[in-house]
């Protein structure tokens, strides 16, 4: 052979080689890691197909029912959560409520042992001023009270036909039972046991089978110190107390400013 056949072969040998050996470029290399990713991708895709099973009709409605089962349990539990928030919120308002009170009380927002010491002064200015009101009425009305006293037991007051004597403001008093025991005066702890009726229909208002006062203290209306003087123990008398003599015009039951009828039976009298 001669030398520009040899020259050639080695050329082709040469490229040939270079070509085999040469290293991949970047535009190749995505190419490869592309192809790899998609055919990844499709190979796990028909795993999974493969894997899952096919749900039946029956299961589906079963797993509906479960889904809806826990939205109304979530629901639920949603409307008791707003239900505590609610009483949280009654409650912080009852709190602040009760806060406002403390503060506008006697002594309120102050220090306790001053708002202590304003709330006693504050209970012996009533105590004096109640003193002296009942030291002023005792001494205006121990006149009038022995002037009834005297005109029951002297049958000074006016008898109608039924029996019944009007006192003093106009009230009617009938003894229905003389009692032989202890007399009730002025100023004596009596126990008795009423009954008050009064309205339209003359209903029962009020009673009690065991109830203590002092007379003439002004512990009950005037109807009863005046209309109990005299009575004796196991007595038993009829009031007929008119609005002036009980509780003005205000409405205890039988209508403002009605009649009131009182059965009175004296247990005690010391």
């Amino acid at each position: 052979r001669s030398n520009t056949d040899i020259m050639s072969e080695v050329a082709a040998a040469s490229a040939a080689s270079s070509t085999s050996t040469r290293p991949k470029s970047k535009k190749e290399l995505r190419a490869e890691r592309k192809a790899a990713k998609k055919a990844e991708a499709d190979n796990a895709a028909s795993t999974l197909q493969t894997s899952i099973p096919v749900m039946s009709l029956a299961a589906i409605k079963e797993e509906k029912h479960r889904l809806k089962k826990e939205r109304r349990k979530e629901q639920l539990r949603e409307r008791e959560k707003e239900m505590r928030r609610e009483m949280r919120r009654e409650k912080n308002i009852r709190k602040q409520t009760r806060k406002r009170r403390e503060l506008h009380a006697v002594g309120g927002g102050l220090d306790p042992k001053v708002a202590a010491e304003r709330l006693e002064q504050r209970r012996q200015n009533k105590k004096r001023k109640k003193e002296g009101s009942n030291l002023r009425s005792e001494e205006s009305n121990e006149g009038q009270d022995r002037a009834v006293f005297d005109q029951v037991f002297n049958g000074a007051g006016e008898e109608d036909g039924s029996g019944a004597r009007t006192l003093e403001l106009g009230i009617k008093s009938t003894d229905v039972v003389v009692g032989r025991g202890d007399i009730v005066g002025n100023k004596s702890l009596v126990t008795v046991a009423y009954q008050l009726r009064g309205g339209k229909h003359n209903g029962l208002i009020d009673s009690s089978k065991k109830f203590v006062f002092r007379v003439g203290k002004g512990e009950v209306i005037r109807g009863w110190d005046i209309g109990v003087l005299g009575m004796a123990v196991g007595g038993r008398r009829k009031l007929i107390v008119p609005p002036k003599a009980g509780y003005g015009g205000q409405d205890i039951g039988a209508g403002p400013g009605a009649l009131l009828h009182f059965d009175i039976t004296v247990i005690s009298c010391t």
